[in-house]
C-alpha cells in the first residue's frame, strides 16, 4: 500500500514536470500555466517528502543493515537539498507577474529547477 502510493506521487511528479519542461519551449504562450504548475508541484513535492520521510525512509533508517541507513541517510540529505531549491524557486517565480519581473533570469533557472 505504502510503496503503491509512492509510486503514483512519483508518477504524477513525473508526469507535471514532463508538462511543464514542455511549456517551457514559449514560456511567454504558457506563463499562466508554468505559474500554476509550479504551485502545484511544491504542493506536490511537499506531500510527496513527508511521506517518503514518515513511511519509507524512518524504516531504511532503523534497518540492521548498515550500508541501508546509509543510503537512506544520503537519499534524506539529497531531497532535502532538492527540496530546499524549489521552495527558494517558487518563492521567486509562483505567479506569473514574478515570472515577467524576472524572465532573463526565469528562462535561466526554470530548466535548472525542472531537471534537478
Amino acid at each position: 500500500m505504502i510503496s503503491k502510493n509512492l509510486t503514483r506521487q512519483h508518477d504524477e511528479l513525473y508526469k507535471l514536470l514532463h508538462e511543464m519542461k514542455s511549456l517551457g519551449s514559449n514560456i511567454e504562450a504558457n506563463i499562466d500555466k508554468i505559474a500554476l504548475n509550479i504551485n502545484l508541484s511544491a504542493g506536490k513535492i511537499g506531500i510527496h517528502l513527508q511521506s517518503e520521510d514518515k513511511y519509507l525512509y524512518s524504516v531504511l533508517l532503523n534497518s540492521r543493515n548498515l550500508e541501508v541507513r546509509k543510503i537512506a541517510q544520503y537519499f534524506i540529505a539529497e531531497m532535502g537539498d532538492i527540496a530546499k531549491q524549489f521552495a527558494e524557486f517558487k518563492a521567486k517565480f509562483n505567479i506569473k507577474n514574478k515570472i515577467l519581473n524576472n524572465l532573463d533570469e526565469f528562462k535561466v533557472e526554470y530548466p535548472k529547477i525542472i531537471n534537478a
